[in-house]
C-alpha cells in the first residue's frame, strides 16, 4: 500500500525571486535562470477591468498565503505553480470563476492551495498534462454544483456525511463521504471507512469528463486512492471480519456504486499502480495488489488510457464459476453490498433531488442510524 503520509509540494522548475533569492544580472546559464523567476499576471486586457482586479486578486491573495507555509510550500514549488499559472492564465481565470460559487469559495478561504493543487505535478493521474488536470478539476466542481443543493454541498466539502452505520457490540463501523482533506492531490471526494469514529480505510474520487479517461460517456467516477491507514490493521480486520469479510475496498467501491447511481453516472475508471500519486519504486509490490491486482481480479481490464475503465454496475461473475461451498457465502456478500449500493443511491438521490432542506437533514441521519435491513443479521456474522 501506499504510505499514509505524503509530501504536500514536490520538487519543480524553478525558485521564485520573490522569496529572496538572489537576482541573477547580465548573461545566465539555463540553471541561473532557474533560480530566478518573477511573474506577474496582466489581466488589463480583460473587457471589465474591475472584474480582472479582483481575478488578480483571487489569484495573488492566496498565493501570498502559500509563500509563508515554508514547511508545505517551498519556494521551488511556488515558483513552478506561479510557470504554470502564468503559461495557462485563461484556463485559471475559468477556475477563479467558479470557485465565486458560494459552497466553493467558502472552501477556498479556508485552503488556500486550493484553487492551485490541479497546477502541481502528480494532481490525481501522475501521467496527466495540466489540461487534463485542470479539466478534471473544472468538471468535478461544476457537476456537484449542477447535481447538489447548495446547503449540501456544503456539507460535503466542509464536514462529512454519514452514509450507513453498522453496529456490533461496543463497536461501530461507518461509511462517509467528505472532501479530501488530508492528501486533496489525490481525488477530490473521499468514501471514509472509520471504525467508533477512526478512520481506517479511504477511497478517493473525482468526477471527470469522459474524454480524459478514454471514454465516450459525459462523466466518469475516477477513483485515484484507495488505501487503509497505517497502524489500523486490528481494525480493519475487525471491519472485515463483522460485515460479511467483505474487505474494506470493495465496501467503499460499492458505495461509490451507490453515488454514481444517484449522480446519473454510468462509468468508473481506476488508475493503475504505476499512475498513483505516491507510487515509488520501493512500494511497486503493494501498488499493483491495491490497484492492478484488486480490479483485475474484479474482471476490469486497462483501456488506452491506461485506466480500468468499467460500467456502472459492476458486472459481477457468474456463480456458476464460483467453486463449489463458496457460493453461499458469495451470495450473502454481493446481497450486503447490494444493499450498500441501494442505501447510498437512495439517500444521495433523496437529498440531491427531493425534499426540503429543512427535512432532508433529519431524514438522513435517521435513515443512517436505522439501517434495520442493512446491518448484517447476528446469526450471519463470523464470530
Amino acid at each position: 500500500m501506499s504510505k499514509v503520509q505524503f509530501l504536500h509540494g514536490v520538487p519543480l522548475l524553478a525558485t521564485c525571486a520573490a522569496s529572496g533569492a538572489p537576482q541573477a544580472h547580465g548573461r545566465m546559464t539555463p540553471q541561473e535562470a532557474s533560480l530566478e523567476m518573477t511573474v506577474s499576471v496582466d489581466f488589463t486586457a480583460a473587457a471589465d477591468e474591475r472584474l480582472a482586479r479582483h481575478e488578480g486578486g483571487l489569484f495573488l491573495g492566496p498565493l501570498s498565503v502559500l509563500a509563508r507555509q515554508k514547511k508545505t510550500w517551498s519556494p521551488v514549488l511556488l515558483a513552478g505553480v506561479l510557470w504554470r499559472a502564468a503559461t495557462n492564465v485563461r484556463t485559471h481565470r475559468e477556475i477563479l470563476r467558479l470557485l465565486k460559487l458560494p459552497a466553493l469559495a467558502e472552501l477556498a478561504q479556508a485552503n488556500p492551495r486550493f484553487a492551485f493543487k490541479y497546477l502541481t505535478h502528480n494532481y490525481l493521474v501522475r501521467e496527466f498534462t495540466v489540461a487534463e488536470r485542470a479539466a478534471s478539476f473544472m468538471h468535478h466542481y461544476r457537476r456537484l454544483h449542477q447535481l447538489l443543493p447548495d446547503g449540501f454541498l456544503r456539507q460535503i466539502l466542509m464536514r462529512e456525511m454519514l452514509l450507513a452505520e453498522f453496529r456490533e457490540g461496543d463497536n461501530r463501523f461507518s461509511v462517509t463521504l467528505g472532501f479530501s482533506r488530508t492528501h486533496d492531490k489525490e481525488g477530490e471526494l473521499s468514501l471514509n471507512l472509520e471504525v467508533d469514529g477512526e478512520m481506517v480505510f479511504i477511497l478517493s474520487f473525482t468526477i471527470v469528463p469522459g474524454w480524459v479517461a478514454k471514454s465516450k460517456a459525459a462523466d466518469v467516477l475516477l477513483i485515484t486512492r484507495i488505501q487503509g491507514v497505517k497502524g489500523c490493521y486490528r481494525q480493519i480486520s475487525a471491519a472485515t471480519k463483522t460485515l460479511f469479510d467483505v474487505a474494506p475496498a470493495a465496501l467503499l467501491l460499492a458505495a461509490l456504486q451507490g453515488a454514481g447511481e444517484a449522480f446519473g453516472i454510468g462509468e468508473m475508471a481506476a488508475i493503475c499502480g504505476t499512475s498513483q500519486n505516491s507510487w515509488c519504486e520501493e512500494c511497486a509490490h503493494g501498488f499493483k495488489t491495491a490497484y492492478d491486482d484488486f480490479f483485475e481480479e474484479l474482471g476490469v481490464q486497462k483501456n488506452e488510457a491506461n485506466l480500468y475503465l468499467s460500467a456502472i454496475p459492476l458486472e459481477e461473475k457468474p456463480l456458476t464459476l464460483i467453486k463449489q461451498g463458496h457460493k453461499l457465502r458469495t451470495r450473502e456478500k454481493r446481497e450486503f453490498k447490494r444493499k450498500i449500493t441501494n442505501q447510498v443511491c437512495d439517500l444521495l438521490r433523496e437529498r440531491s433531488l427531493f425534499g426540503s432542506e429543512s427535512t432532508q437533514s433529519t431524514e438522513l441521519r435517521h435513515a443512517a442510524n436505522s439501517l434495520q435491513d442493512l446491518n448484517p443479521a447476528p446469526e450471519l456474522l463470523r464470530r
